[in-house]
């Protein structure tokens, strides 16, 4: 059951984000103002961590935590099972999304040498955070926790996703049933695709890089389908009655869906970090040596330059 609740996180991240531009009133009700029909089960959580100021000014890079959680009732903990951290770097018009396998190996604080995935249950989006941070060398401004309750209702309520599917799936373990190319997925199609991993000879790498194609394909799609400011608030209704902001104010709020609007997702490099050697820690994949340059090409402004 954990499996099939785990993988499409990344969809919501990125349809939050889109709809927290529409305007302030829909920021107003995910900050937590109470309107008549409006508010929902809370299914999304978008935080401000410690290390953000504010968008001091709008030529400055954001890097965002995007954690999709096994959370649900009978699990204990709130493991990441899907880790990612999207960088947009508006004066360059450019951006990349850096793919982090759930089991890699790291240092989290406090805690010991254990996989990425345990940060979370540990101390939440905060802790996630500052792992990342020190294992790349950013400074992470905002995180988006997702659970999945509920996830295909709000998938098919957008009509699907399309996904350019790279390669033929036939999974009976995820479900995935797919012919390769350019389709539209409804939301246990995407589900599917998101969590396969037995189709591939690098199993959770692959998987990993699939989320990152879907986050892309995502932003793509509502800029493409959401052009008019009716077509926007629709989107945003639909969503926001199910997302709650915590220390993110009204302006963060428009100003981040503003970023996920402008940005053309063609800019956005999707790379899985490098994994190679022996791991540290029980069952977990080690960092390989090429991370520390991808690292730091990243951390500087947000965007690839050499990789």
């Amino acid at each position: 059951m954990s499996r099939r609740r785990r993988a499409l996180w990344s969809i919501f991240a990125v349809l939050l984000a889109l709809s927290l531009g529409t305007g302030g009133v829909v920021a107003a009700w995910f900050a937590g103002w109470h309107i008549p029909l409006a508010s929902g089960r809370t299914y999304m959580k978008v935080e401000k961590l410690s290390s953000a100021e504010g968008f001091a000014t709008p030529t400055e890079p954001v890097f965002v935590l995007l954690v999709g959680t096994d959370l649900r009732p009978g699990v204990s903990g709130a493991r990441a099972d899907a880790v990612h951290v999207l960088a947009i770097n508006p004066a360059l018009g450019a951006g990349a999304l850096i793919d982090i396998p759930r089991d890699t190996c790291v240092s989290i604080p406090g805690v010991g040498t254990r996989k990425v995935n345990e940060a979370n249950t540990n101390g939440g989006l905060p802790l996630q955070a500052e792992t990342l941070d020190n294992l790349m060398g950013t400074s992470i401004d905002y995180g988006v926790s997702v659970d999945f309750a509920g996830f295909q209702g709000l998938v098919d309520s957008v009509g699907g996703v399309e996904v350019n599917v790279p390669v033929a799936m036939d999974d009976p373990n995820s479900g995935a049933f797919l012919s390769p190319g350019s389709q539209r997925l409804n939301s246990a199609q995407a589900l599917a695709f998101s969590r396969t991993r037995y189709d591939f000879p690098t199993g959770d790498i692959a998987r990993t890089e699939n989320q990152g194609l879907l986050i892309l394909s995502a932003i793509s799609q509502l800029q493409r389908e959401n052009t008019s400011v009716a077509s926007q608030f629709r989107l945003a209704a639909t969503l926001g009655r199910h997302a709650q902001l915590d220390g993110v104010s009204v302006a963060d709020a428009f100003r981040l869906g503003r970023l996920a609007y402008d940005i053309d997702p063609a800019s956005i490099e999707n790379v899985v970090i490098p994994i190679g050697g022996s791991p540290s820690c029980s069952g977990g994949l080690a960092v390989g040596s090429g991370a520390a340059s991808l690292f730091a090409d990243f951390a500087d402004d947000g965007v690839l330059q050499s990789h």
